[in-house]
């Protein structure tokens, strides 16, 4: 985290040419961090935490749609948090959905080898069917639905990472809300019996929550199929963790993999119509030769 967060501190100071925002610790006085935006400068050039004018966009609207919703999105990391995995998802995902040459290519590299069409691509989405929820504002980072030769039509639920860990809290595990998630663990037919209780530790329960909204989509009919993927650092051990976790415990494991960072870009680079937004998103995210 060290790594990336002063790679963010650079990119702020020399490629953006911003201030640093300010932050307050617990207990301390308010200091300055470099992975952090100040919020004069994100007033003056809104957008500023994007790769382009058109994520910026698309992330503004995006957020006012989940907001209004009722959906949780925290506006003020999209805005200013350079580290945060959730403008970085904006970054990737929604730079491939405004990029229709490129959505294809990439998809089918990285996702879903089998995918005749992209049908949507979306960034904090969750499922429209009544019956496809966890009534828990659970969302995925990002969605891709394709359509399949067959005709079917296949849903990608995606959790980013950049540097942050899944999420500590164990829902399902507490005494409270333990029979409602143990109910729509065992009705998906994703898992193998008695792994309810041992999927609701910390490791994996954020992983296996999102798998349990994309197994609801599935069983609500509003996709035919779908296969959960985590987008992290190829040395994220804790994603790489999570994912085996819930993969060891699904009846079928290729329903949940991970799929590199660095995976990503370099197949963005091998599409014509991807390729400078793929070294910008490099120079940005992964490559740390600038701060070594």
């Amino acid at each position: 985290m060290r790594s990336y967060r002063l790679l963010q501190s650079w990119y702020r100071e020399v490629v953006l040419n911003a201030r640093p925002g300010t932050y307050r610790p617990r207990g301390r006085p308010e200091r300055p961090l470099g992975s952090l935006l100040h919020r004069e400068d994100v007033a003056a050039r809104p957008g500023l935490n994007f790769l382009s004018p058109e994520i910026g966009d698309y992330a503004r609207s995006r957020a006012a749609a989940v907001v209004e919703g009722g959906g949780t999105l925290d506006v003020d990391r999209l805005d200013h948090n350079m580290l945060s995995s959730m403008p970085m998802c904006f970054n990737l995902f929604g730079m491939l959905r405004s990029t229709l040459d490129g959505q294809l290519p990439l998809v089918r590299a990285c996702f879903d080898a089998t995918a005749e069409a992209v049908e949507m691509i979306e960034c904090e989405w969750v499922p429209e069917h009544p019956a496809s929820t966890l009534s828990d504002r659970t969302a995925f980072d990002a969605a891709i639905v394709t359509r399949r030769p067959d005709g079917s039509r296949h849903l990608i639920a995606i959790e980013t990472k950049y540097t942050e860990p899944f999420s500590q809290t164990r829902y399902g595990a507490r005494s409270h809300d333990a029979g409602k998630y143990r109910g729509m663990h065992e009705a998906s037919d994703w898992f193998q019996h008695e792994s309810h209780d041992e999927l609701t530790g910390s490791a994996t329960n954020q992983l296996w929550r999102n798998s349990l909204l994309a197994a609801s989509a599935e069983r609500s009919r509003e996709v035919d199929s779908a296969t959960v993927v985590v987008v992290a650092l190829s040395d994220d051990r804790h994603a790489q963790s999570a994912v085996a976790g819930v993969a060891a415990a699904m009846v079928d494991p290729n329903r949940c993999r991970c799929v590199p960072l660095e995976v990503v870009v370099r197949n963005a680079k091998a599409v014509d119509a991807l390729r400078s937004w793929a070294i910008e998103f490099e120079r940005r995210y992964l490559d740390l030769s600038a701060v070594r």
